[in-house]
């Protein structure tokens, strides 16, 4: 555990070994009587705000008696989480505990868990604790920097679309490269068999050796033509966020956050029926979400 004693407020304090699940982060201070209000931010920087990305924006504000939650990404706040009645009182002693775990921030305030907050930037880009506002922190622990082992879902994953694929459908792939990786692909297909097997509405295949990733299709035994553009978001050894949302015409890939890629649909996506994972990574978790919009966002 390492510790950091009566910090000079605003200040923005380093994370050591980062934050992943299993990292908690506790400050222990005084709320002044005459506050109005204070916030803790986990942020992907050491400039406080509005100088980086913030993963988990906490904010008391006592004149409105709420407790705000919200991310701050590209210049741009998203949407607020507003809990009224704020249980954090001006004037009152204040025990924090932030906690990472695989899906979200966990916030518990004096022994009593006050709110839950959804990963929208993946916890592996948080560098700091940026700390603004009315609070005098005594000190701020921080404990569990090693992530605990997550669940690894057996590889090959096949895993059917929920209520299939359709424009407004979105796949959520968590998961980690191990050391020495070389490959791994993802899969948007038309049924549950592997190794080219069954059509490929979307082949999302990342090539370490050739530092690319590679997208195709895969229709009547015969692959189309690949598309290599834009790089490689992926590190061997790091953890990975991977959004692929459908929409009408198109894919949209996100890779931990940043938007990555485009894919035409060669194939209608209302064929697509499973999910396939294969290769040299380790996948934690996949999810389907709600999109809101059908049509990409600009």
């Amino acid at each position: 555990m390492a510790t950091i004693i009566k910090p000079k407020i605003p200040g923005a304090f380093p994370i050591p070994c980062g934050v992943a699940p299993g990292t908690c982060i506790l400050v222990r201070g005084m709320v002044p009587p005459c506050a109005k209000r204070f916030e803790f931010n986990l942020q992907c920087g050491p400039k406080l705000y509005p100088g980086e990305d913030i993963a988990f924006h906490f904010n008391p504000r006592f004149a409105e008696k709420q407790l705000v939650r919200n991310h701050y990404e590209c210049s741009k706040w998203g949407p607020e989480e507003v809990s009224n009645n704020s249980p954090i009182k001006a004037g009152d002693c204040l025990e924090a505990r932030i906690c990472c775990t695989c899906d979200s921030y966990k916030v518990e305030v004096n022994g009593k868990v006050v709110c839950e907050f959804k990963h929208r930037i993946p916890p592996g880009k948080v560098t700091h604790i940026g700390i603004e506002g009315n609070i005098i922190v005594d000190k701020i622990d921080f404990n569990g920097g090693k992530p605990p082992e997550e669940p690894k879902l057996p590889i090959p994953v096949i895993i059917p679309i929920t209520n299939g694929m359709c424009p407004g459908r979105r796949i959520r792939i968590n998961g980690k490269t191990p050391p020495g990786a070389k490959r791994f692909h993802v899969d948007v297909q038309c049924g549950p068999k592997v190794n080219a097997k069954e059509d490929i509405a979307f082949h999302f295949h990342v090539h370490f050796a050739d530092n690319k990733v590679v997208r195709n299709h895969f229709a009547a035994s015969k692959w189309g033509k690949d598309e290599s553009d834009g790089g490689m978001p992926f590190k061997i050894g790091d953890y990975f966020e991977i959004f692929i949302h459908c929409y009408q015409d198109i894919y949209r890939v996100r890779v931990n956050g940043n938007r990555f890629c485009d894919f035409i649909h060669r194939i209608s996506c209302d064929k697509a029926t499973h999910v396939v994972v294969d290769g040299d990574c380790e996948v934690s978790q996949i999810t389907f979400d709600p999109c809101d919009e059908s049509a990409p966002p600009c």
